[in-house]
């Protein structure tokens, strides 16, 4: 039980990771997924510990 709720923790962070990717690239007008782009995704997050 333990185990899928990891699980899908992992996939919810990187469902949001990949929509702020996506959001910068639009903000920003730009087509390629950079190192400065996934670190600016990465940094807007906001991950709650429980």
């Amino acid at each position: 039980m333990i185990y899928e709720t990891i699980k899908k923790s992992h996939f919810q962070i990187l469902q949001s990771l990949f929509s702020q990717i996506e959001r910068i690239l639009k903000i920003n007008k730009l087509s390629l997924i950079t190192t400065d782009v996934v670190e600016a995704a990465r940094d807007s997050l906001v991950l709650g510990i429980k």
